[in-house]
């Protein structure tokens, strides 16, 4: 898998995660907190379309695996950690 397209996917599943824990934990409460989370979690999800969509048009597209790469997962694998700990503190 190129690197440009893992990219890609880290940030429809960090997208996906932000607005399922949005669901789980505010429960559509009107809070400034449950706005942020969305808010987050809709741009994040945004940016993965707009890269899915035009994926040749991105400046940052990385060409090899690098720290960008990396970072990318490790922030997918961090924010799925919140979101388990999360459900289980519920």
């Amino acid at each position: 898998m190129r690197p440009a397209r893992f990219v890609t996917l880290c940030f429809l599943y960090s997208g996906v995660v932000l607005l399922a824990q949005y669901v789980a934990v505010y429960r559509f409460q009107v809070t400034v907190g449950a706005f942020a989370q969305l808010g987050v979690g809709l741009s994040i999800l945004a940016a993965g379309l707009v890269r899915l969509r035009y994926p040749d048009e991105e400046r940052d597209n990385p060409a090899e695996w690098g720290l960008f790469t990396y970072g990318m997962a490790g922030l997918a694998l961090f924010l799925t950690g919140i979101f388990l700990a999360q459900l289980v503190v519920l």
